[in-house]
């Protein structure tokens, strides 16, 4: 009985992928017979709500006659029908990732000149995600990013076919994808394709940390530019170790040139603060990023030289208890010399539990001032209570 149910079944879906087949093959005889893209359009629509299985054979065909046609409209609702036919055609052949009408479907691009029609396409190539037109989509999406538009009805046009480019390179998941939709989730579009770049470019590549060194590292971009790169990596998927690699970048650049413009001042700042807040948490072996460390120390706001402070309790290093050790004799000494400030103050109540948090690693570097501060007459005994206590944390 159970034989005889199966039968019954198998027979019933072939049966119904037969009516499909009949019911395509007379669309697509009724297509050929068409008179005009507007008649076209009636069966292309048709034969998309149908959803018939291997209907991609027939819309594959379709597309490829709307291009030779195409040329030779001279009416506007012929035009408007190419239009709608071509985007109906786009979106199926991505649904379907026939690769064979990848060239076709960019085509489509070149042709038609309705911004939709081209974001519907590029949408299909990301899906079809064949790679041979892949570099034509990156360049289409970094000529957009570099050309503002102040018209508004260019600007709309504009922002259409960057939106599908985005989408185009989100599906294709391909590294050289990345820096493209990167510098559109930051350029001239409006919030929601700035935003939808931003989306996507966590789904391109999971590991952005090469593309965001080039950029952080290189003369041509704005701090503000940079900056954003390093936030990138930031929220990125990438490893700690990564992470921490772009923060040393960006540290090491924030301190490449002095600026006077204000603005730019603040880039810097907040840029190098979130650095040294990265190498905290992720820690790095990098040991490049201590003449790094000590000029933020040297150089920057309190806040930035707490964020040193931190960063280097975080690291655990010789050359971690090193710098802290030196930072704790050139206070001790204006103790000594009683040219103490308020700042000193607070950063001498952080710099000794740090020493004493790196453990055996300041052993040597901090042991004997922090025994020149435990024994002085001239620090409270609040000081002198947190020496101690590093002391024992480091041992003997």
């Amino acid at each position: 009985m159970k034989r005889l149910i199966i039968l019954f079944i198998c027979c019933f879906i072939s049966l119904g992928l037969y009516a499909q087949s009949a019911e395509l093959d007379a669309w697509s005889s009724a297509y050929d017979m068409a008179q005009s893209v507007a008649e076209q359009l009636v069966y292309v629509e048709n034969v998309a709500e149908g959803n018939y299985s291997g209907a991609e054979t027939f819309f594959a065909r379709a597309l490829d006659k709307l291009l030779t046609v195409y040329p030779d409209i001279d009416n506007l609702s012929e035009w408007e029908a190419a239009d709608h036919c071509a985007r109906i055609l786009s979106f199926q052949l991505g649904e379907a990732k026939h690769t064979d009408s990848a060239q076709n479907i960019w085509q489509v691009v070149n042709y038609f000149s309705n911004p939709l029609v081209k974001a519907e396409a590029l949408i299909a190539l990301g899906k079809i995600g064949n790679t041979a037109v892949l570099p034509q989509v990156v360049q289409l999406l970094n000529d957009l990013n570099s050309q503002p538009q102040s018209n508004t009805e260019m600007r709309e046009r504009s922002e259409r076919i960057a939106y599908g480019a985005i989408l185009s390179l989100e599906y294709y998941k391909a590294p050289e994808g990345y820096l493209p939709v990167f510098f559109a989730s930051t350029g001239w579009y409006a919030d929601r394709i700035k935003n939808q770049a931003s989306i996507s470019l966590v789904n391109i590549i999971s590991d952005p940390t090469e593309p965001l060194l080039e950029v952080v590292n290189n003369a041509g971009y704005t701090y503000d530019i940079k900056h954003l790169a390093l936030r990138t990596s930031e929220r990125s998927q990438s490893s700690s170790e990564n992470k921490a690699r772009v923060a040393v970048a960006a540290l090491t650049e924030g301190w490449r040139n002095q600026v006077s413009d204000i603005h730019q001042n603040q880039e810097l700042t907040q840029m190098r603060k979130l650095a040294l807040s990265m190498i905290r948490r992720y820690t790095t072996q990098d040991a490049a990023v201590y003449p790094q460390l000590d000029r933020s120390y040297s150089n920057g706001d309190m806040d930035e030289r707490l964020a040193v402070l931190y960063a280097l309790e975080a690291l655990a290093s010789e050359d971690a208890a090193r710098l802290l050790a030196s930072y704790l004799a050139a206070i001790h000494q204006k103790r000594n010399s009683n040219t103490l400030t308020a700042s000193d103050e607070q950063l001498v109540r952080v710099i000794i539990p740090a020493l004493g948090n790196v453990g055996s690693a300041a052993r040597a570097q901090a042991r004997p001032i922090l025994i020149q501060v435990q024994q002085s007459p001239n620090w409270t005994n609040t000081i002198k209570n947190l020496a101690s206590e590093a002391l024992r944390k480091i041992g003997n």
